[in-house]
């Protein structure tokens, strides 16, 4: 059973059952937590039809709100022809094991704004998510990054690029900071921009290979447990960042004039 019933799913979507499924693994490991993480396991437990948590811990939760998202965006993103896909991992956006409490999600999220209010591309359109890994290197641990998957409207071009490039300065510690492709408005891409699981990203170099490569693992126990409780500590939009849309009732709607230069 999908978590909307007899609408097919684009990749990416989980089922309600695997939804159910990893929150209920999620519960058992924070059960065996501290304090905070054993009360947050206590409220995803609670999470059922007509009283959900809308915690951004919860895998349910998430996924109505990333299907919610998925409609709302249906017509905004038809009504243009191109999009750019970015990929982009700012300075300033790592934690230490540890330390991702010290995280402030609604700080950085007003952060990311006002630097979008700001940029060159202040007439464009930009549905922006923050994902979060555990990056290692060489099984070094190099800490927590939140790091931003973006659509931007317009065409992938240099104009663009710079704009963000000059909008989020690169994170020292990446191999490759940012990355770029031209998308249509096919709603495939929203399933990019709002991850629901989150990973331990191990970047290795093989003997005798000058190419690194780079696996996505599955968070062991304790750093699942930190980041579920920094998670928890937010609803389940907070990591959604709208530039040229608001919000009006159960839809989404563009709120600024285009230019006459870029009307159809």
């Amino acid at each position: 059973m999908s978590i909307i019933a007899g609408n097919s799913l684009p990749d990416g979507f989980e089922t309600y059952a695997e939804a159910k499924e990893r929150r209920a693994y999620k519960i058992e490991i924070l059960s065996g937590g501290n304090k905070a993480q054993r009360a947050l396991a206590d409220k995803l437990n609670r999470c059922k039809k007509g009283a959900r948590c809308n915690c951004g811990a919860c895998d349910v939760c998430t996924g109505l709100f990333r299907l919610r998202l998925f409609r709302q965006l249906q017509p905004i993103l038809a009504a243009k022809p191109h999009w750019t896909r970015a990929s982009v991992v700012p300075a300033d956006l790592l934690f230490a094991e540890g330390d991702l409490a010290n995280a402030d999600l609604n700080a950085i999220r007003t952060k990311i704004s006002k630097r979008l209010e700001r940029w060159s591309l202040r007439d464009r359109i930009v549905i922006a998510g923050i994902d979060i890994s555990l990056n290692t290197e060489d099984n070094k641990t190099v800490g927590w990054q939140l790091h931003l998957y973006m659509l931007v409207e317009g065409e992938h071009n240099i104009q663009l690029e710079e704009a963000v490039k000059a909008t989020f300065p690169a994170e020292p510690t990446a191999h490759v900071p940012y990355h770029f492709k031209q998308r249509s408005g096919k709603m495939k891409a929203v399933t990019y921009l709002y991850k629901a699981i989150f990973w331990r990203r191990s970047r290795y170099t093989l003997y005798g290979r000058r190419q690194p490569r780079i696996r996505n693992l599955p968070l062991k126990r304790p750093e699942l447990r930190e980041l579920l409780e920094f998670l928890g500590r937010y609803p389940v939009d907070a990591r959604l960042i709208l530039r040229g849309i608001r919000r009006d009732g159960a839809h989404l709607i563009i709120t600024r004039r285009l230019p006459a230069s870029m009307k159809d």
